[in-house]
């Protein structure tokens, strides 16, 4: 008797240990749950070729060896795939950590101009973990994308400015009002917008908000604003043949260029080529 429990216990040994050498997971003996760390977050792209967004994608657990994630794209993003990039190698959750860092890279020539962006990612699976509740809404992480080149040397085309027209719009009069505007933030970093009246030789009208956009050295205006008010049409100043540019280390002045009267469509002798100057108080 003694001899077959001798043999038993060696094969017993024998099995526990065939049965280890497989990856380890839950090492801390809890429940290995997936999800992102967050639902969404901003990523200006800028020129240099090095920015980069990191999405966190957690595990309350850690494993021996390395976890593959896998990922995709929820077919609601706006964002082409021209636009970004996924490294591959990032995800993974390395042995021992709690955390895989995807790396998505933005490709700058391929955003659109103005405006942002979004792709959704959705996550699909991580080894050796179960996903987190879909109603916690953990498992989808968009990412918001827009063209930004940075300002230097503390410039940040922010606070108030002293309005002149450079180059008056239709029948010869200043387009904007003169005086002082206060620019502020828009939608994203590179955005800046500020209220305004117009004509004042025929009354003054507004004021209206005017939005422009800071893309790495040119003063994009987005869209045009419809003023309700023309010569038997509604004039629409907008969007100009030709952008201003800018200094991105002095914002001590900005030129904006505009089209008054874009297409004639207010019938007051348009489209007029304008320059208006913002001077920082």
């Amino acid at each position: 008797m003694k001899k077959v429990y001798l043999i038993l216990m060696t094969i017993a040994l024998t099995v526990s240990c065939d049965r280890t050498e497989g990856p380890i997971y839950d090492v801390e003996n809890g429940v290995a749950l997936a999800a992102f760390n967050r639902n969404v977050q901003t990523y200006p792209v800028d020129d240099s070729g090095e920015s980069f967004a990191e999405i966190l994608v957690g595990v309350s657990t850690v494993s021996d060896s390395d976890r593959s994630v896998t990922v995709s794209i929820d077919p609601s993003s706006t964002a082409d795939p021209s636009e970004y990039t996924i490294d591959p190698a990032s995800l993974v959750i390395p042995a021992g950590e709690f955390v895989a860092r995807v790396r998505l890279e933005g490709n700058f020539n391929n955003i659109p101009e103005t405006g942002q962006t979004f792709v959704i990612l959705n996550l699909e699976s991580v080894d050796g973990a179960i996903l987190d509740s879909p109603q916690t809404g953990r498992l989808s992480h968009r990412v918001n994308l827009f063209r930004f080149c940075p300002f230097t040397d503390g410039a940040t085309f922010l606070g108030d400015y002293e309005l002149t027209t450079i180059t008056t719009g239709i029948f010869g009069v200043e387009t904007f009002i003169s005086g002082t505007v206060t620019l502020t933030q828009g939608a994203t970093v590179a955005d800046r917008q500020f209220s305004a009246g117009l004509y004042s030789a025929f009354g003054g009208f507004g004021p209206y908000t005017w939005n422009i956009s800071l893309i790495c050295g040119e003063v994009v205006v987005p869209f045009g604003v419809n003023t309700g008010v023309g010569c038997g049409g509604s004039i629409e100043v907008g969007s100009p043949d030709v952008n201003a540019t800018y200094d991105s280390a002095d914002d001590s002045q900005l030129l904006i260029n505009w089209t008054d009267d874009v297409d004639g469509a207010g019938g007051c002798g348009g489209p007029v080529q304008i320059t208006i100057l913002l001077t920082k108080l």
